[in-house]
């Protein structure tokens, strides 16, 4: 058996398991990953993430996203909002860039419970969300029951936005999954359905691709606003309300820049 060390944290309860790889070099693999995301007999989480060992001179830590079912992930805001925080503690820093699967991310501290992160580059060209064929992605044609034409956005990793009058009543737990392994999706996708409050306020709720749903997502946050902004619903600075809180996120030269807390819930290990 191996003994595993974790910090579990949260960023508006969309919460992690964080392994700092850089001095014991623990393997990690899809029984250990599904092991730890249990909530009835590991730590649980939404995701697991790891710190891994430089590469390069040109970020400061570099990090890899499971999924409770083993898949990586290409980019997560609160996680990386979540090690960020560990960071800025240990380096003594208030800005760091943080390499992931979908490019370099940018933090900063804005205090010790609120960071911003930048999560770089959007777009809503079809074949770098990507699609299976080319269609409007302003209006995708889906159509499950009332659901319809929803925006499909990428920003490091894919999304689709639907927007709804009223988001507590959509059955998300059905939708959900229908959407995200729906065949338009090669790489399957995180779903948003997002109720407009205002120009500068919106709510959303998330179904994570390989997750389910969960109370906040960072990436999804940042979709819902540039897809609101496209549509043109929005203006491009919004608190986006979520189920334990808001993030605000700015749409500036094309790229998402998110604000919002990460807290630490506890440390532990687990033996495996």
């Amino acid at each position: 058996m191996q003994k595993i060390e974790f910090i579990k944290m949260h960023g508006l309860g969309n919460d992690f398991v964080i392994i700092d790889r850089r001095k014991n070099n623990i393997d990690i693999n899809k029984d250990i990953i599904n092991k730890l995301s249990d909530r009835k007999t590991g730590a649980g989480c939404d995701q697991v993430i790891t710190i891994e060992k430089n590469i390069s001179s040109d970020y400061d830590a570099r990090i890899q996203i499971f999924n409770p079912n083993g898949d990586s992930a290409e980019a997560c805001g609160n996680g990386a909002r979540c090690v960020a925080k560990l960071l800025f503690e240990e380096k003594k820093t208030t800005k760091l860039k943080l390499q992931s699967l979908a490019g370099i991310l940018k933090a900063k501290m804005i205090n010790n419970d609120t960071i911003s992160v930048n999560l770089g580059k959007l777009s809503y060209n079809w074949k770098d969300i990507p699609l299976a064929r080319e269609v409007d992605t302003l209006n995708v044609p889906i159509q499950l029951e009332n659901l319809k034409f929803g925006v499909a956005v990428n920003i490091g990793n894919p999304h689709i936005v639907f927007f709804e009058e009223n988001i507590n009543l959509f059955d998300l737990n059905s939708f959900g999954p229908k959407i995200e392994n729906h065949k338009l999706f090669p790489e399957k996708i995180n779903v948003e359905i997002v109720e407009i409050i205002s120009r500068q306020v919106i709510k959303m709720r998330v179904w994570e691709r390989g997750v389910g749903i969960t109370l906040a997502c960072g990436s999804g946050a940042c979709a819902a606003v540039y897809a609101s902004m496209l549509k043109g619903m929005t203006s491009n600075n919004v608190e986006v309300k979520l189920a334990k809180g808001s993030l605000q996120v700015k749409i500036k030269n094309n790229e998402a820049i998110m604000i919002g807390p990460a807290e630490e819930s506890f440390r532990g290990h687990i033996e495996i």
